[in-house]
């Protein structure tokens, strides 16, 4: 009698865990489903007719950022080009002076056409606007753009797969 009293308690006791467990599952899914949803709606964002910017605006600042981009693809290749002049112990002072000198005016004229589109955006766009294309280094914020560059394996001299969340894009 006391052992049928015993694995009845014993089997309530197993019982009571398992609904234990199921419950503590469904719990769990129902808090991961809300911070899905929630997290879906965090991700909408802020667009840039939300803050204020104008048809015209937007082209503005479009230009602007592909101006950017140039700027920095030409410091690139110029990069690229005085790299072979160092290596280069042909090549006489007055041709790499001649090459510095035309690759300084071309950054100082790429900087000024940038500075005085972002001067006539700075004037025109609403304070949020400002901010916004600030942090997001739309507008000058002082931080250095980071380019990518890809790693090349030096053993063998091959260049690494991406990941595969890059490959898919």
């Amino acid at each position: 009698m006391q052992n049928a009293k015993r694995r009845r308690n014993q089997e309530s006791y197993i019982h009571g865990k398992h609904i234990l467990a199921i419950l503590i599952g469904v719990a769990l899914c129902g808090v991961i489903a809300w911070a899905q949803k929630n997290g879906d709606e965090n991700k909408k964002g802020i667009t840039l007719v939300d803050l204020g910017v104008t048809e015209a605006q937007k082209i503005q600042l479009e230009e602007l950022w592909d101006m950017k981009r140039q700027k920095d693809i030409q410091a690139i290749n110029d990069l690229k080009t005085l790299n072979r002049l160092a290596k280069d112990s042909l090549v006489e002072d007055a041709e790499i002076q001649e090459t510095l000198d035309e690759f300084r005016a071309k950054r100082k004229e790429i900087r000024e056409q940038i500075e005085e589109i972002e001067e006539e955006l700075i004037q025109a766009l609403p304070t949020q606007a400002q901010l916004h294309l600030t942090l997001m280094g739309v507008l000058d914020n002082g931080i250095p753009r980071r380019t990518k560059k890809a790693q090349t394996n030096k053993n063998t001299g091959e260049t690494p797969k991406p990941p595969p969340e890059q490959q898919t894009q």
